[in-house]
């Protein structure tokens, strides 16, 4: 188990540079890959993209890598000899003209900058490729670590708001049968009440009574509360990722638990419920980290 928080850094030094590769990832409901690379490395994007949908499934990852120098094999020097025949032309017609002594020097020459360079060759994609892996994976590892390390985190958590949230319905559960009785009972008066002038069947109320009573009862509702706690401790124990599957069943539990109280109709059961909705949104707030 995974969360969705991570950060990594990853060097690679070689003949004349230094690449830096950091890597970032934060909460997001898909996968979003942000890539901020130099020009040198642009044509790795989906070599790059497809390294990470190996690994994660879910997550924002911002990449960010820096380059200091030039790799040798890809440095090139060159001059621009049109630029250059100018310059010298120029020159030996001054030196005619007014009569100057000395002759032109390639000192002289190369304090011109605008004539000399260096540029940067495309090398090979598997050249690019193997420069930049060591530093990602590097990078990548640290990643995965602090996510597995946030996960561990997140699910003792998760256990102890599960533990939390039993105990919660435990006490529901116990209220359960004095409220169908009290309900019952309450139910019974108010028909004598409205009935007083008329003469009524005992049995006939009873079975009134009774079949009003059942639509406070919300048995059905907590079996289902206690189910789904039996399968977020499934999820919690299997492998792989299972951050949507919790949070769709978070949901399922605050509409469970809804249904429950408006069926309820009891102060207590009422204020029991709130504090189970409480438990379940702290639940909610730590799945949506993840993965």
């Amino acid at each position: 188990m995974q969360s969705m928080t991570g950060f990594g850094r990853g060097e690679r030094e070689g003949e004349g540079f230094v690449l830096q590769v950091e890597v970032k990832s934060l909460n997001h409901r898909f996968m979003e890959v942000i890539l901020r690379l130099p020009r040198r490395y642009h044509l790795l994007e989906e070599h790059i993209r497809r390294v990470l949908r190996e690994r994660f499934h879910r997550g924002r990852f911002e990449i960010q890598a820096r380059l200091w120098g030039v790799p040798p094999a890809t440095a090139r020097v060159f001059a621009d000899r049109e630029l250059l025949f100018q310059y010298l032309t120029l020159l030996r017609n001054l030196r005619a003209e007014y009569g100057l002594s000395g002759e032109i020097q390639v000192g002289d020459l190369l304090r011109l900058r605008e004539i000399f360079g260096v540029s940067e060759e495309e090398p090979p994609l598997e050249t690019l490729w193997a420069e930049f892996r060591p530093a990602l994976e590097k990078a990548l590892q640290e990643v995965e670590e602090m996510r597995t390390r946030e996960g561990t985190f997140l699910k003792k958590a998760l256990e102890g708001l599960l533990e939390e949230l039993a105990r919660w319905l435990e006490r529901i559960a116990a209220l359960q049968g004095p409220h169908l009785v009290e309900a019952r009972q309450r139910l019974e008066e108010r028909i004598r009440q409205l009935l007083a002038d008329h003469q009524l069947d005992p049995v006939r109320l009873h079975q009134e009574a009774a079949i009003l009573a059942d639509r406070l009862d919300f048995t059905e509702e907590l079996h289902r509360l206690q189910a789904h706690i039996r399968h977020f401790r499934r999820l919690l124990e299997g492998e792989g990722p299972c951050g949507r599957k919790l949070d769709f069943l978070c949901q399922e539990m605050f509409r469970e638990i809804n249904t429950l109280a408006n069926k309820a109709a009891s102060a207590e059961i009422s204020h029991l419920a709130v504090e189970v909705k409480s438990t379940i949104e702290k639940m909610r707030e730590q799945v949506q980290n993840l993965e």
